[in-house]
């Protein structure tokens, strides 16, 4: 019965011969290129891989960032609409009650005038 798992005899004196070993150092080499070259398509694909998120991740960002700048302009837009007719009511009260607006205007003023003569002291 032969022994499939171990090297009989005439294997290992083929095995020392000169052209055994060139072809084995022959073969060793070729399978070196060959793993060289699968790490270099693997880093390849691995950069492209890694170009795509960081664009698609940019994309996604600059979108976003177009979406808030969109809103605030709006925000803002309203907000002097607002002023301009909270400005428009306060001017109008005041044309309507020139009276109490004065009485009230002196009150303020003297307020302040008291806290500053106060405040000296």
């Amino acid at each position: 019965m032969e022994d499939i798992f171990g090297p009989s005899a005439s294997d290992a004196r083929k095995a020392s011969t000169p052209d055994a070993m060139k072809k084995a150092a022959a073969d060793a080499q070729k399978l070196g290129r060959d793993v060289k070259e699968g790490l270099e398509d693997v880093v390849s694909r691995g950069r492209g891989i890694a170009d795509d998120v960081a664009r698609a991740a940019a994309d996604d960002l600059a979108a976003r960032g177009r979406e808030a700048t969109d809103r605030a302009r709006e925000y803002v837009r309203e907000g002097r609409q607002h002023a301009s007719r909270l400005a428009g009511r306060v001017s109008d009260y005041a044309n309507e009650n020139t009276t109490i607006v004065a009485v009230a205007a002196a009150f303020g003023l003297g307020l302040l005038l008291g806290h500053l003569a106060t405040r000296r002291r």
